[in-house]
């Protein structure tokens, strides 16, 4: 697991970067009709899931810094039994902590990063499978099936 950062990435990393396509000229044509119609959607769906991961991992790391903490916590209490601060200290970060897992539980990230990068992942294979030139996009019409195929990716159903 990758640890988080305080801010996420701002942008996404294209399929094959321009320097890459610049290698394959016979493809030229293939690589910007899909510059056109599927990087800009792959790049929506990559950016959120990369900021939904990024988030969740921060939840994470906050839940067990926290637990760690009420855990370090009550052994002070142990030790120091006729001293106050240490349960009242307690006390405080615990109800922090419970109020964070419920607002990540309740937030969803994780199945806002898991929907959005089963998307990206998706518009990915699919770019390959337009520049292999298989199934539907081996025709006369396939940059038809193309747009239809990233269509019926946004509406979470299956391309034909």
């Amino acid at each position: 697991m990758r640890f988080p950062t305080l801010r996420a990435p701002a942008t996404s990393r294209s399929v094959i970067p321009a320097r890459k396509q610049d290698a394959y000229p016979g493809l030229a044509a293939d690589f910007e009709v899909l510059d056109r119609e599927v990087t800009p959607v792959f790049a929506r769906y990559d950016g959120a899931a990369l900021r939904d991961q990024n988030r969740y991992r921060r939840q994470q790391v906050l839940i067990l810094l926290g637990s760690a903490l009420i855990a370090g916590l009550g052994g002070v209490q142990a030790v120091l039994p006729d001293h106050r601060w240490p349960a009242v200290l307690l006390t405080v970060i615990g109800v922090a902590l419970a109020a964070s897992t419920k607002y990540a539980r309740e937030s969803e990230t994780l199945d806002g990063y898991l929907a959005a990068r089963a998307k990206a992942e998706r518009l990915r294979a699919l770019y390959f499978r337009y520049l292999c030139r298989t199934g539907p996009y081996a025709g006369e019409d396939r940059q038809l099936a193309l747009r239809r195929a990233v269509l019926a990716i946004e509406a979470d159903k299956e391309p034909e």
